[in-house]
């Protein structure tokens, strides 16, 4: 038995007024409920990102938030019929006494089966998930020294996004990779969304294996965009962003 029920039963068993027993002992359950409410308790999100299955079918891939002061990091749940798969974001309740930023990640689920033909649905909004196909991913051949990917990511100020965002699902399949140099956090990002060319390569400033490219400067970042023929494409670097001949470099040398 824990500690906290032995008290419990103690306050219960104590003879004290009726009155004053009874406000103890709803003082107690109320601590006792809270704290395992506080240890064990689970909510069920929405999947607010883009969703990647892997090359077998059997992993999904979404992002998440996850705050230091939170008991344990989010989860994604999947659960399956036949003909669906419902995903959800499960988290723990976090400890408002205290502040703490959170951290963005991406996080996987491992299903039974391959997705395969069935439907991807969201738990929390009961919409269907353009998923993703790992297969169709293009990968960089070259990344500065020190690079390498990572399953944490960033999201850009609204005022300078460049790339679609991390959490605001797209209609069609888009995917976003997240790259670090040694410990630092995510400064580098490559996306891929299946969609007609940006309007900014309208007016392009340089190209991309052919294509017509639109370089754009901020204040903290900068970014390439262009379109391969099927896919809008973008390299995104910030705080500091790489040169733009690091950019074009990385840009040029992707492929499945």
């Amino acid at each position: 038995m824990s500690v906290e029920r032995q008290q419990l039963k103690r306050v219960i068993r104590t003879p004290w007024t009726a009155g004053t027993a009874a406000a103890v002992i709803t003082a107690a359950a109320a601590w006792w409920l809270g704290e395992q409410h506080h240890d064990a308790h689970r909510d069920d999100a929405a999947v607010l990102g883009d969703v990647l299955v892997s090359r077998d079918g059997r992993t999904l891939t979404t992002t998440a938030r996850w705050a230091p002061c939170q008991t344990k990091r989010p989860q994604l749940q999947a659960r399956e019929s036949t003909d669906t798969v419902t995903v959800a974001l499960r988290e723990t309740t976090a400890d408002l006494r205290h502040q703490c930023a959170s951290t963005d990640q991406q996080v996987s689920a491992t299903l039974t089966e391959p997705l395969g033909q069935r439907r991807l649905v969201d738990a929390g909004t009961g919409t269907t998930i353009t998923s993703f196909d790992a297969a169709e991913l293009v990968g960089p051949h070259y990344l500065p020294q020190g690079y390498a990917q990572t399953n944490e990511i960033y999201d850009e100020p609204s005022p300078e996004r460049c790339a679609p965002s991390p959490f605001n699902r797209t209609d069609t399949p888009a995917w976003t990779r997240f790259y670090r140099k040694g410990s630092a956090r995510p400064s580098l990002a490559i996306a891929q969304v299946a969609k007609a060319a940006p309007d900014e390569t309208r007016n392009a400033s340089t190209s991309v294996d052919g294509h017509p490219a639109h370089l754009r400067e901020q204040a903290s970042s900068r970014c390439l965009t262009w379109h391969n023929g099927k896919y809008s494409m973008t390299v995104l670097s910030q705080d500091p962003p790489l040169p733009t001949a690091e950019l074009l470099r990385i840009a040029n040398q992707l492929s499945r």
